[in-house]
């Protein structure tokens, strides 16, 4: 499996950005440069800011001497609730200088640390950064506000916050500060933030040796909005001089959120925050990584399983090929099984039979994971973790099978539960999918076969709903030969017109004549199922899965069966469907609770007070509105249920249930 860390080898192919960094941060022209390296939560900006680290750090006089950019990482999401920020930051630039310096600016790096440490221990300097900051920071947040603002009005806001200023910093200022270090001639301690950036500056720009200082910042759209802005602050007040560059990788909307929440009153007439604007005079160049296509999906995950199946010299072979080919461009596959043949010549069989697998899921998963190298990677590792779990326990999982039943899992978890409520009620494969995969596989299967093997039609006045074959016991279900029609009913068919499940259903291999029965094993921590629904008989866990269907004439038609049922049956079904409601009220549960709960008034109370349990955010909005269209509105118990809702902060809970209620009495339904 692979580690969910950044790296230096470049599997994704992101040599380009790489070179556009590269580029920027050596150009001196440039500097003193902000960059903003922006993409998604697992995009790949860590790896990224660490390849073009290790290029800088390439480039050096000769094999003995240091590298003429001095490199310095920092994640400010580590000092949150134990240090100051920007002292974190300045401390460890200086240190990274401190390590580079000669002789005669060990001095001053000695002092610019101290008023660097001194901002964190001591209120009376700390208020005095503050008023520099508010001289500083004041004019930049007003023109992010409004960048058209006339010169005239500025320069009053700047007279004013200066004025401001300069009577605060007599009532912060520390007598001691005027005095010298010591008698012998030492210069005068560092006081303000202006002072310091100029020792700063002279600092640099005497570093023997060294074109630039380069600082990669990780992390910051973990940080939170203090932290943002403070790193932020630290950067432009203090640290940004010439011959020095700062790489940011964050969200970019993640980072305008937190400097609109630290900015709450500076939002403008329409409601906006600041955050877009102050980011954009933030940073001079901003760097987008954009999600991997298909074919660069396919190939990520392709050189993911190579790493795992080949030794050091093989892959370096394969990494050399694939970075070949992608320099004519990333948008075909750089690498795959037959590419592995003709560089490797024979091929591990387990990596000719991991590609092949990978190879018949790639479409639909790097599509439905939106390009993300880091869930890719998470799918590999959650796959094999489930492969190997299995062989301990000496249970056979095929990985195309596992593999592909995850996708579905990762994917469309409600389809994937429907699957597993199928499952249930088979004693081996699952008819039901066999005839999902005959339509979808271009079978001309309609409806489901009677008894006789002929296909059954609805009754004059009767809709395909209420004749589904859904009412079938198990018994006429299962125990098809391999020469008789798949059976399909009206849930099936409904379930197979999702285009999503269609085009995971012609994915292979077909699961329609497999077990499916361990796989679903080692998802028990997702799917609901619970001890009261596996306690049931087997006709009433079919008759729970129909209950829960999507088709609503195939749902009712079960609800008005449940109804029917002896009163010993019933509350067993009852029961197993308050405890999957509980633990997934976003399910399908909520709705056939709801409808059962209509059809058969003595479920209404047990329903209600499972329902009282759920915390009202995790009731589904889109649903909550039938709870008062089909529950009895004089019921008391009902009545405090919809009381509770409505009286809720879960957002959009309130309004659906207030809209719901007025348009019932309006109505006149009670």
């Amino acid at each position: 499996m692979w580690a969910d860390n950044e790296t230096e080898v470049d599997l994704l192919g992101f040599d380009f950005l790489v070179d556009t960094l590269f580029v920027a941060l050596t150009e001196p022209r440039l500097l003193p440069l902000t960059v903003g390296l922006l993409g998604d939560w697992g995009s790949g900006k860590s790896s990224l800011m660490r390849i073009t680290r290790q290029e800088l750090l390439k480039i050096r006089d000769d094999d003995e001497s240091p590298s003429r950019y001095v490199c310095v990482e920092f994640s400010p999401w580590q000092y949150e609730d134990y240090d100051d920020v920007k002292v974190a930051l300045m401390t460890t630039v200086l240190d990274a200088i401190g390590a580079r310096a000669g002789r005669d600016q060990q001095e001053q790096v000695t002092r610019l640390r101290r008023f660097a440490q001194g901002l964190g221990r001591w209120g009376r300097r700390g208020g005095r950064v503050a008023v520099s900051t508010a001289q500083a920071a004041a004019p930049l947040a007003l023109l992010a506000i409004d960048p058209s603002m006339a010169p005239q009005v500025l320069d009053v806001t700047k007279a004013g916050v200066n004025a401001a200023a300069s009577e605060a910093n007599k009532l912060l200022e520390d007598p001691k500060a005027k005095q010298a270090v010591s008698g012998n001639g030492t210069a005068e301690a560092i006081t303000d933030a202006g002072r310091f950036r100029a020792e700063f500056a002279k600092v640099v720009s005497t570093l023997e040796a060294v074109d630039a200082v380069v600082v990669f910042i990780d992390d910051l759209d973990r940080c939170l909005p203090e932290t943002v802005v403070d790193t932020f602050e630290a950067i432009r007040l203090f640290l940004n001089t010439p011959k020095t560059a700062y790489v940011l990788a964050a969200n970019q909307a993640v980072v305008e959120s937190a400097i609109d929440s630290r900015y709450p009153q500076l939002r403008r007439p329409d409601g906006a925050g600041i955050g877009a604007d102050y980011l954009e005079k933030m940073l001079q160049l901003k760097v987008a990584i954009p999600p991997l296509s298909a074919p660069e999906a396919d190939t990520y995950v392709n050189l993911l399983l190579a790493e795992l199946r080949l030794d050091d010299e093989q892959f370096a072979k394969v990494l050399a090929e694939t970075r070949r080919r992608r320099e004519a461009g990333n948008l075909q596959v750089a690498f795959n099984v037959g590419m592995a043949g003709a560089v490797l010549g024979n091929v591990p069989p387990d990596l000719v039979r991991d590609l092949n697998w990978a190879a018949s899921i790639a479409e639909v998963l790097g599509g439905g994971l939106r390009g993300n190298p880091r869930q890719l990677k998470r799918f590999l590792n959650n796959l094999l973790l489930k492969h190997r779990s299995a062989l301990r326990r000496k249970i056979t999982l095929d990985l195309p099978v596992l593999a592909k039943l995850m996708v579905l899992e990762e994917q469309h978890f409600s389809d994937f539960q429907r699957l597993f409520d199928w499952q249930l009620t088979a004693p081996g494969p699952i008819s039901e999918l066999a005839a999902a995969e005959s339509i979808a596989r271009g079978g001309s299967t309609t409806a489901e076969p009677d008894g006789d093997g002929d296909i059954s039609r609805p009754d004059e006045g009767e809709t395909a709903d209420e004749s589904s074959g859904a009412r079938r016991s198990p018994a006429s279900k299962r125990g098809r030969t391999a020469a008789q029609q798949p059976q399909v009913t009206e849930e099936v068919r409904a379930w197979v017109d999702k285009p999503h499940v269609r085009a995971w259903l012609r994915l292979e291999p077909p699961l329609g004549e497999v077990d499916l029965g361990p796989y679903f094993t080692y998802s028990r921590d997702k799917l609901a199922f619970g001890v009261a629904v596996t306690r049931l008989p087997p006709h009433l866990q079919e008759l729970f899965t129909r209950a829960q269907a999507e088709v609503a004439g195939v749902r009712r038609l079960a609800c008005d069966e449940i109804g029917k049922l002896p009163g010993d049956e019933r509350v067993q079904l009852v029961e197993a469907l308050v405890e999957v409601l509980t633990r997934r009220p976003g399910g399908p549960a909520f709705l056939a609770a709801l409808e059962l709960a209509e059809r058969a008034p003595d479920t209404l109370s047990a329903i209600c007070d499972a329902l009282m349990r759920i915390p009202p955010e995790a009731i589904p909005r889109g649903q909550a509105g039938n709870a008062v269209r089909r529950l009895p509105a004089d019921n008391p118990t009902v009545s405090a249920l919809l009381d509770r809702w409505e009286n809720s902060d879960a957002p959009g809970l309130k309004s659906v249930i207030n809209t719901a209620r007025q348009a019932q009495r309006r109505s006149g339904r009670h």
